[in-house]
């Protein structure tokens, strides 16, 4: 298991790694993520090979509801990407019918005989209880996947089937538990999948964490290329929500603008901006890659990733053993970098003030 992470402009002499001791580039070891890292989120990074096999322990204890049905997961931010992230693989895989919704209100088309999964780690994000609350209207059947909160004591009240994950954590660390606790609810075969994948995830968190040199720390080469520049995450529709949860990453840990993108239908509007937009130089492209890519595809990236090659250009690329190990080791890679980038920030990665903001706001209903 091994990602290759290429430059595609030439990464200049001040951008190469330099040794302790240098005054132009501060360290990335134990120490220096001890003195930033205030809330200790690199335990939660380095548990996500543990979280995903105790959450599809949890979803199974539940029962496997999501069989030949069709499957609508509702949930907002570091909650709903677990069901985003899922159901690109289920698609690709297995063609198996699961939506995404990332707002409070559901599409008209679902109804009583679909399943809806309400993921909300909190328990109290606004958006996805109301959405919770018009599945339960329409007479959908309904499963929570929460730590507590409201969504708990509404699945509770309502003799609902619930997913109790491990509470005191920020809902973007929940990652692993949130994922594993949704395929949990799927057949057999596919926890069988996901517990394959959990391999590629333990041997390729142990070349990520701050003990592991820059040289061999392909997380803290990206970290340091990105810490000057705002990146925009590209991605295949299969990748898309590996791209969103990049970008999302570094919104939250890092404290950065990034956004994420999808390919081709980028190349039909932004490819342009890259070409003839002056300020593009102050931006970066990601370029998620992957071995099983089509034909068709394959061309599309590499034309993308020649024709932006004004601005900088990164390629990842993974060989895992399967697309769920290649798709979890990208995620895992990139939340990784955003650590990275927070502490070469000196900023703690873990408070999101902003957001608590925003739904106290919300909460008080003001206009």
């Amino acid at each position: 298991m091994k990602f290759v992470v290429s430059t595609v402009n030439p990464v200049t002499e001040t951008e190469k790694p330099l040794r302790r001791g240098s005054d132009a580039r501060p360290v990335l070891d134990d120490a220096a993520v001890r003195k930033v890292d205030r809330s200790g989120l690199v335990e939660h990074l380095k548990s996500l090979p543990d979280q995903v096999p105790r959450g599809l322990q949890l979803g199974t204890s539940v029962g496997p509801l999501a069989v030949n049905r069709r499957v609508v997961v509702v949930g907002m931010g570091g909650s709903g990407i677990a069901g985003a992230v899922l159901g690109a693989w289920l698609t690709a895989e297995k063609g198996a019918a699961l939506a995404a919704i990332h707002d409070s209100r559901l599409p008209p088309w679902v109804g009583e005989s679909d399943l809806v999964v309400a993921v909300s780690y909190s328990g109290n994000t606004l958006e996805t209880l109301a959405a919770t609350r018009e599945a339960m209207a329409r007479g959908c059947d309904l499963v929570g996947i929460a730590s507590g909160g409201t969504l708990r004591d509404l699945c509770n009240g309502h003799g609902l089937p619930y997913v109790a994950v491990p509470p005191g954590l920020m809902p973007r660390s929940a990652f692993g538990y949130l994922f594993g606790g949704l395929a949990g609810l799927f057949d057999p075969t596919v926890g069988t999948e996901v517990r394959n994948a959990v391999s590629a995830l333990k041997k390729r968190g142990e070349k990520l964490v701050p003990r592991v040199p820059d040289a061999k720390n392909p997380a803290k080469v990206l970290a340091r290329w990105l810490k000057a520049r705002t990146p925009i995450i590209y991605g295949t529709p299969t990748y898309a929500p590996v791209a969103r949860r990049w970008a999302a990453e570094l919104n939250e840990n890092a404290k950065v603008l990034a956004w994420a993108s999808v390919l081709p239908e980028a190349d039909h509007n932004e490819l342009v901006g890259w070409a003839e937009d002056p300020a593009a130089k102050k931006f970066a492209a990601i370029l998620l890659r992957d071995p099983s890519e089509s034909d068709t595809d394959k061309a599309m990236m590499n034309a993308t990733r020649d024709l932006v090659r004004r601005s900088d250009v990164e390629e990842v690329k993974t060989d895992g053993p399967t697309l769920l190990a290649r798709m979890l080791t990208t995620i895992q890679l990139g939340d990784w970098t955003s650590f990275y980038v927070a502490i070469l920030r000196k900023v703690d990665p873990t408070p999101v003030a902003v957001i608590g903001k925003l739904k106290e706001r919300l909460a008080r209903g003001e206009p």
